[in-house]
């Protein structure tokens, strides 16, 4: 099954963004929006308006709603707002890039009120912002397929968030242009045309099995982000023993199952893989999927 991607929504004219906003501000009855609002039911996002009209208080200007700019805004408010951005992320610090997406305010209004950005975390009682190695092409990849999973469709700008994701939209966007890009990037990598399993999971056997006369593997327990995405995927993003599906319950938690048990020689191979949701996963255990003559299991 070949894996395909919804339209391209990167050239949508300006027109059809401007009507999105007022559709939502209809929904709020209101001839005004905050991002949080717009980013929670709109079709694209907060930031998308900001870089195509230049900020959003220009894009709520065109779409013919109201701008409610402000001065003066009090001190106990900013850091009120700073620490619902960390709270809404699940985060001890928050970056000027995070809050940019997600605040009510400018990270630069805040920045020249306590002086800088350091000053403003540490009036709010956050953490300075510190340094941390850039995250490598696989570990964004196996977050996205983590985040894919857990919604069981393509996923959009919203759906990149704590606990959900470990990284923001904001990091595909700055490492691969755009967010289309990093969609098409990781689509790329998992249909790349290489057989699954042995060649990406291939272990040596470890000498403690050996000893336990245990059966030898070929591969690794666990696979890894492209083998897990390509059974789910086979699978629709759905348990084949009961059917569930996060994309119709989002408390569904899906796992990768090896048909014959890895305890008695399964090999990690996408032929011996297969979808199931935490409570049929826990409940088969080791057994296999077919039973032996008698009705005892193989």
């Amino acid at each position: 099954m070949k894996y395909e991607l919804e339209p391209d929504n990167r050239n949508c004219p300006d027109g059809e963004l401007l009507e999105d906003l007022r559709i939502v501000a209809s929904q709020f009855a209101t001839n005004s929006l905050i991002k949080e609002q717009y980013n929670t039911h709109g079709r694209f996002c907060a930031a998308t308006m900001q870089r195509r009209f230049g900020s959003w208080n220009k894009a709520l200007a065109l779409s013919g709603l109201t701008v409610q700019k402000r001065i003066d805004i009090p001190v106990g408010e900013l850091l009120s707002d700073l620490k619902r951005v960390a709270d809404s992320l699940e985060r001890r610090t928050v970056t000027r890039e995070q809050y940019r997406v997600h605040g009510h305010f400018g990270n630069a209004t805040i920045s020249r009120r306590f002086g800088s950005w350091g000053a403003a975390l540490k009036a709010a009682g956050l953490k300075p912002t510190g340094w941390k190695p850039p995250a490598t092409e696989e570990d964004l990849f196996d977050n996205m397929a983590n985040v894919w999973e857990h919604v069981g469709r393509q996923p959009k700008h919203k759906d990149f968030r704590r606990p959900i994701s470990r990284y923001s939209n904001t990091t595909y966007v700055n490492r691969f242009g755009s967010w289309r890009g990093a969609l098409e990037a990781f689509v790329t990598a998992a249909n790349a045309k290489r057989e699954p399993g042995l060649t990406e999971n291939t272990k040596p056997l470890p000498i403690k099995a050996k000893a336990q006369q245990q059966p030898a593997h070929r591969t690794g327990r666990d696979p890894s982000w492209r083998l897990r995405f390509l059974v789910m995927r086979h699978d629709n993003f759905a348990c084949r023993l009961c059917g569930a599906s996060p994309a119709k319950d989002p408390s569904v938690s899906l796992h990768v199952d090896h048909i014959h048990p890895w305890s008695e020689g399964g090999e990690t191979v996408f032929s011996n893989l297969q979808t199931c949701c935490e409570p049929c996963n826990i409940g088969k255990s080791n057994l296999p999927m077919k039973e032996e003559e008698g009705g005892h299991p193989a």
